[in-house]
């Protein structure tokens, strides 16, 4: 008598064998992907981050830069914030936030603060720019410049919509 038990349960095991490195390794190729694009958002994001810090410790095209006439917001004169061309870019973040993201050439979200106290027509403001409690992917990018004679730093939040 010849018996095929064996010869069954090793096909068996063959083919579950297959399907578990198959498996395997779907899974690793999945999070390796996973982690490659999420390293992509957040490289996307520095680079956004920096070119809107550039742009804000700059003076700004057209140098004496209005509402109406402004094509990049900058907000130093003289390597220090003009406390004019800041209170032009807050009134016009809370009147026209899409324009500034505009105006700063960016599709993400963003909200800067400073280190020190800022004061616009003797009000004291937290941030210019639209703050949100759950960001996906939120970044920071700081600059260090001038206000009122003093060091303070500008720190830009940056995130995806």
């Amino acid at each position: 008598m010849i018996f095929k038990r064996g010869q069954a349960w090793g096909f068996d095991l063959m083919i579950a064998s297959i399907i578990f490195i198959s498996g395997i390794l779907i899974f690793y190729l999945y999070s390796l992907n996973a982690s490659t694009e999420t390293d992509e958002k957040l490289e996307a994001l520095f680079y956004q981050g920096s070119l809107i810090a550039d742009n804000l410790i700059s003076e700004g095209y057209p140098l004496d830069w209005t509402e109406d006439t402004v094509t990049k917001i900058g907000l130093l004169s003289n390597n220090r914030i003009n406390e004019t061309k800041l209170e032009r870019f807050y009134y016009l973040s809370e009147q026209d936030y899409g324009k500034t993201k505009t105006l700063l050439k960016t599709r993400y979200n963003y909200y800067i603060t400073f280190s020190d106290q800022i004061t616009i027509q003797g009000e004291v403001i937290d941030k210019i720019g639209q703050q949100t409690k759950n960001p996906k992917n939120l970044i920071k990018i700081s600059r260090l410049t001038i206000y009122k004679e003093k060091p303070v730093e500008v720190h830009i939040f940056l995130w995806e919509i």
